[in-house]
This record gives C-alpha cells, sequence and structure tokens, in this order.
C-alpha cells in the first residue's frame, strides 16, 4: 500500500510538472489602484488549457476567475467593469488552444457617448511557450490604461489611451 501512495505522488507530481501557469500580462490603470494579472493555463502537451484573470485593488483580492479555453473563444470576458459599465472587454478571435490568436480589448472610451475603441493583441505560441504582441507585433506583458476625463467636471468617463510596454517579470 506504501508502494501506491508513494508511485500515486510521484505521478501526480510528474504530471502537474508538465502543466504550467504562466502570466502574460498585466493591465493596470491611472484612475485607481485595480490591478488585473492575466494567466494562461496550459496542460502537459503545451496547449492552452484555460484563461485565468486574478483581480486586485490595492493588497485586496477582487476576483480570481479561471475560464476553460473552449469557453472563451469567441465569447466576451469583461476585465473591468464600474458603476454597472463594462469598461475593458476582451474578445477572442481565429482563436486555438494550439496556436493561440487574437485577443482584442474593448475599451469603453466615452460613457456620456457610449463610445469604444479597440486595442487589438496576438497571443501565439512559441518555442518556450506562448508570448502576447501588440498591434505592430511588439511583445507585450504590461497594459497601463489611461483614463479619459471630462475637461469640465473633472471626471472620469472612460480610457483614453492604452500604454503598452515589454518588461520581464521577476
Amino acid at each position: 500500500m506504501k508502494f501506491l501512495t508513494v508511485g500515486f505522488l510521484l505521478l501526480s507530481f510528474a504530471l502537474s510538472a508538465f502543466a504550467a501557469e504562466t502570466k502574460i500580462c498585466v493591465i493596470t490603470t491611472d484612475v485607481d489602484a485595480e490591478k488585473t494579472d492575466f494567466y494562461i493555463e496550459t496542460n502537459s502537451s503545451g496547449n492552452l488549457d484555460s484563461i485565468r484573470l486574478y483581480k486586485t485593488m490595492g493588497q485586496q483580492v477582487v476576483s480570481d476567475e479561471s475560464l476553460p479555453v473552449e469557453k472563451a473563444i469567441g465569447e466576451e470576458i469583461v476585465a473591468s467593469e464600474r458603476e454597472g459599465r463594462d469598461i475593458v472587454i476582451i474578445k477572442t478571435s481565429n482563436f486555438t488552444a494550439e496556436k493561440g490568436g487574437t485577443f482584442t480589448l474593448s475599451i469603453l472610451f466615452n460613457a456620456i457617448k457610449n463610445t469604444r475603441m479597440n486595442y487589438n493583441m496576438k497571443l501565439s505560441r512559441t518555442a518556450s511557450g506562448f508570448a502576447l504582441t501588440g498591434p505592430q507585433g511588439q511583445p507585450v506583458n504590461r497594459l497601463h490604461l489611461l483614463g479619459n476625463r471630462a475637461p469640465l467636471i473633472n471626471k472620469v468617463i472612460g480610457i483614453k489611451e492604452v500604454k503598452a510596454s515589454y518588461v520581464p517579470f521577476k
């Protein structure tokens, strides 16, 4: 019995060693202290298994959601919401678990006029896993959203700009 237990533990460890969770991007804003860590989880074949959004506000965990890739394909994932409005929506297209695909961030630009802007990124399989690139093909792992403030009332009414960068994670 002891041999079976040790064998099972070793097998479990070996299988989990092939599956991995990788932080692919961090999304922050100048509006507040919200931070969203965007992870991908791969299976033992190296294919995408799920997408995970881990959201904090300062030191407090707001949400931790994981969505199987099959459900994420063609769906809209709300990454940020305020006062009942979807601020950032992640949409996928041309997406497979084996190769990745396109992520489009649909971002509320102006809540008064209900206008949105899109920011396109591509998740591609590489020799070492998956990599995220921006609209011009540049590596991206950090997105900083700049608030769109209404001049007369100095209130944030949306997001005016997305600043993308790549700084290796520690």
